[in-house]
């Protein structure tokens, strides 16, 4: 198993305050081999194999286990009389009504509980209303590039030809096993794209088409880092021959987003201080589906390097949006405990007009919080009047960035 310290940590933090730990992300990041590790650290800690219970409800032996009664039920039941029993809950969204069992599990005070979910009705509705307070969320992301480096300290590439690699292939954990063999690598992340995406997106609207999807996810992968719109999506679909309208693109993006394999990221106006719902990007969970549904072609690298920050963020960040003054952008505005960081993504700002489109959005914000521009350039790093340039993959390695903190909901 892949060594996932990030995520084992924040379990641990949480452990033994009441709280449900709820490991939320797409399908194949890694949730259960988190699951397993944090069942290991268990052992290691000297836990009792029978105080730990990790129940995977996909599996068809535990299909009775998805009505509530039953699996609450067959919990107790197997759970030793005496000190803490660790409840561990994989694909909890296939579960009818999780979130009456975790309430009541909470309530019998013996048990600490943590779950994982493909789904955004996991979260949105089957712990909301019933949870409200007791629960808290850690989104799981396939392997950030420190963790992808980390797999390939034997491998003796550079860490530039190992980040153009990561770029290619993604991060889905399986895929490390892959690498040496493209068509295998193909073929799991076509298996992926079809059985775990399109499982998800029917499981969202009741029906799909397939053709469609597929359009809509490569609008989505080849404008990576572009303001989009359900409107001007539908207006270039039906240019290029698929007719339909803004409400089903709607749909089928709400869809996407649910199964966690894209993300959305609202404008944050920086005047008003208000999310604005127009004009939104969308990054996708793991850069290997870019390159399945488009090709390996190399365009787009300013879109993907954007991707990998976002990504990158969202791990060491509470709140990540796209910023937004009068007519200028900054690519990222992150918020943590410690206030607000914002990040410009350029390839390279080596040409003084690139240099100065990139400073210009960061200098018209006059407060004292953190500017930075990430690029690919080994030289001219440093600072411009107090905003930093730093190295994209150097910063990708580092830990002093961010918090990578997580609230109880």
């Amino acid at each position: 198993m892949i060594e996932r310290p990030y995520y084992i940590d924040r379990l641990k933090r949480f452990r033994g305050t009441g709280l449900v730990k709820v490991l939320t992300g797409m399908r194949r990041a890694g949730k259960s081999g988190i699951l397993r590790l944090l069942e290991q650290a268990l052992l290691w800690e000297g836990v009792s194999p029978a105080s730990i219970l990790l129940i995977n409800l996909e599996l068809i032996e535990n299909a009775a286990l998805c009505e509530a009664s039953a699996l609450l039920a067959h919990i107790k039941q197997h759970a030793p009389s005496q000190g803490t029993v660790y409840v561990l809950i994989d694909e909890a969204q296939e579960s009818c009504n999780i979130g009456r069992v975790a309430y009541s599990l909470l309530e019998d005070g013996r048990f600490d509980v943590c779950l994982t979910g493909s789904h955004t009705r996991l979260v949105e509705h089957a712990l909301a209303d019933v949870m409200a307070g007791r629960y808290v969320e850690i989104p799981v992301f396939p392997l950030s590039f420190a963790e992808y480096r980390t797999m390939h300290s034997a491998a003796g590439m550079s860490d530039d030809q190992l980040f153009a690699q990561y770029l290619g292939n993604g991060g889905l954990p399986h895929t490390i096993s892959l690498e040496e063999d493209p068509y295998a690598l193909r073929d799991y992340l076509d298996g992926v794209y079809h059985t775990v995406v399109r499982r998800d997106v029917t499981a969202e609207l009741g029906h799909e088409d397939p053709a469609l999807l597929d359009a809509i996810a490569r609008h989505l992968v080849g404008n990576l880092g572009s303001p989009s719109s359900a409107n001007r999506m539908a207006q270039s679909l039906s240019s290029s021959g698929r007719s339909c309208s803004d409400d089903t693109v709607s749909r089928y993006l709400s869809a996407l987003t649910s199964a966690y394999a894209f993300h959305r990221v609202n404008r944050y106006d920086l005047k008003s201080h208000m999310l604005l719902k127009t004009q939104e990007k969308y990054y996708v969970d793991d850069l290997g589906l870019r390159t399945l549904l488009l090709g390996p072609q190399q365009g787009n690298l300013a879109g993907m390097l954007e991707n990998v920050v976002y990504l990158e963020l969202r791990r060491r960040f509470k709140d990540v949006h796209v910023g937004k003054h009068y007519a200028r952008t900054i690519c990222f505005v992150a918020q943590g405990p410690q206030g607000r960081e914002y990040f410009m993504v350029e390839p390279s700002v080596l040409d003084q007009a690139t240099l100065a489109r990139a400073l210009k959005p960061l200098q018209a914000e006059r407060d004292n919080y953190p500017k930075t521009i990430l690029t690919l350039d080994r030289i001219g790093t440093g600072s411009h009047d107090g905003i930093r340039q730093r190295n994209l993959i150097e910063w990708l390695l580092a830990a002093d960035s961010g918090d990578g903190d997580v609230c109880p909901r």
